[in-house]
């Protein structure tokens, strides 16, 4: 496309963007034509206005499409990276930045991995990583930490290093071959739930990450949406909730509170991993294999309403589960009454269990 071709361009009703190659687009809009320099990331992208098509109106400066190339060539010369010298610091941080943070509904947990590998690579230029080198540091870390945990160590560095190789850092990843045998870990689903003394001893005394966990006990709620409700009467409130089946939606969700659950309130907040750090560090003495974690307060919760004759699809309501089949699509009853009697029962059986223990 010349400059004749551009100048003949009109508007034609809505605003549109042609592109002339190498990230150089023409950005038509009813009272004006300008050249915009666009660079796009792996979620986002930035947008420069190098000036105006000359002979029309508007407030940038004018421009000939030459001297658009030629700034638009110059601007990318400078953000150009040596990738000779990018090292895995650089690259993770890049990753995190463009591709993670946007997007990571628990970004915590990824930081965490990716500071490791950050404290054991970080200085190492990308380039030279090898494929035996990320297999040694992956089982040192299944020794250390478990094979669940080494999986996702495997995970974080397969993705960071095929992000190297769409930047054209690398020509391939030293990660393309690894699989899940190199750490051992076989997917199971968790079917862990508190006994019956693991439910007493939440409510041994008052301290806040206890109290914290007994609610979650009472109302079958997620840890991010325990931090992120609020109290109205009788019912805590998720306005906006993260849970993995409305991750690109907003479900707003609602539980009841009981005379035992308001007793938890207010809630002292601290981040997810420190509720777990606590949780893990009372059963230092337990088999990591038999240990529970917050979210299995949950898993009791549904238990415990299923065994009390709760009908499944109220119990799925009250977890905020998102329905199936025919009733996502025709079924959008709220079930109140039922959700209310359901986190009543659910409270009368928990009471049940420590009245007995104490006598």
């Amino acid at each position: 496309m010349n400059e004749r071709d551009i100048k003949a361009l009109r508007w034609e009703g809505k605003d549109k963007k042609v592109s002339l190659g190498d990230c150089l687009y023409l950005n038509i809009r009813k009272t004006s034509k300008t050249y915009l320099l666009i660079k796009r990331g792996h979620f986002k992208s930035s947008t420069t206005t190098l000036g105006r098509v000359t002979g029309t109106s508007g407030k940038a400066p004018e421009i000939s499409l030459k001297g658009a190339r030629q700034k638009a060539v110059a601007q990318l010369n400078n953000t150009a990276v040596d990738i000779s010298t990018v090292t895995v610091e650089t690259l993770v941080n890049k990753y995190w930045k463009e591709v993670s943070e946007p997007v990571y509904k628990r970004p915590g947990q990824a930081i965490g991995y990716f500071d490791h590998i950050k404290i054991q690579l970080g200085k190492k230029k990308v380039k030279d990583i090898r494929r035996s080198e990320l297999v040694d540091y992956i089982q040192n870390y299944s020794i250390e930490r478990g094979a669940r945990s080494s999986d996702r160590l495997r995970s974080y560095l397969k993705m960071v290093f095929s992000y190297g190789v769409e930047l054209g850092f690398i020509e391939s990843s030293p990660m393309s071959e690894v699989s899940k045998r190199i750490t051992g870990y076989i997917y199971s689903p968790r079917k862990r739930i508190l006994t019956n003394d693991e439910i007493i001893w939440l409510f041994a005394d008052e301290h806040h990450h206890r109290r914290a966990l007994r609610f979650l006990l009472l109302t079958g709620l997620r840890v991010g949406e325990m931090w992120a409700g609020y109290q109205d009467g009788d019912k805590w409130h998720v306005d906006d909730t993260k849970g993995k089946h409305s991750k690109d939606e907003k479900r707003p969700h609602w539980v009841y509170l009981t005379d035992t659950a308001k007793t938890c309130l207010p809630i002292k907040k601290v981040s997810n991993e420190c509720l777990q750090h606590w949780v893990r560090y009372q059963q230092e003495e337990t088999d990591r294999a038999k240990r529970w974690t917050p979210h299995d307060c949950r898993r009791t919760y549904t238990t415990l309403a299923n065994d009390s004759g709760i009908l499944p699809h109220v119990v799925e309501k009250c977890l905020n589960h998102k329905m199936e089949g025919v009733m996502a699509v025709y079924n959008y009853a709220e079930y109140e009454p039922e959700r209310i009697e359901c986190a009543k029962v659910v409270e009368r059986v928990i009471c049940k269990k420590i009245n007995q223990k104490s006598k």
